[in-house]
């Protein structure tokens, strides 16, 4: 039924204060670091936690818009459900905002789209 999406799978938030968010997750949350991108200045701009095996269960990305959602991710097996993702997401009159396309970190299939209330949702798979 509809894109078959197998289960929540991540969530990416703003934040403003990342050094803080780490160590909470890390030392509170028991969360492991699993990737972060630094600027030119050895700055974080964003981290990728996981409490798992996945790549990443949550993400922070360094804004000064803090406490708002990014995107929630929901998985899917394969290419092909992703490309059926697209095709049902056309169907709806619902924004696609990314996608169908590959992710550069992770190489993952995906598409982001926008909800009805506007929040920004990810559909992947790998």
């Amino acid at each position: 039924r509809g894109m078959g999406a197998h289960r929540f799978d991540h969530a990416l938030l703003y934040g403003g204060n990342l050094p803080e968010t780490l160590r909470l997750f890390t030392e509170v949350l028991g969360f492991d670091l699993a990737e972060q991108v630094v600027d030119p200045h050895g700055n974080r701009i964003a981290q990728f936690l996981t409490v798992g095996m996945k790549a990443h269960d949550v993400a922070f990305i360094q804004h000064t818009e803090q406490g708002k959602l990014h995107h929630a991710s929901f998985f899917l097996e394969t290419w092909d459900d992703v490309l059926r993702a697209a095709d049902l997401i056309s169907m709806t009159n619902t924004s696609i905002d990314i996608g169908p396309t590959r992710h550069g970190l992770t190489h993952g299939k995906t598409i982001y789209f926008f909800d009805p209330s506007g929040n920004r949702n990810e559909v992947f798979a790998g």
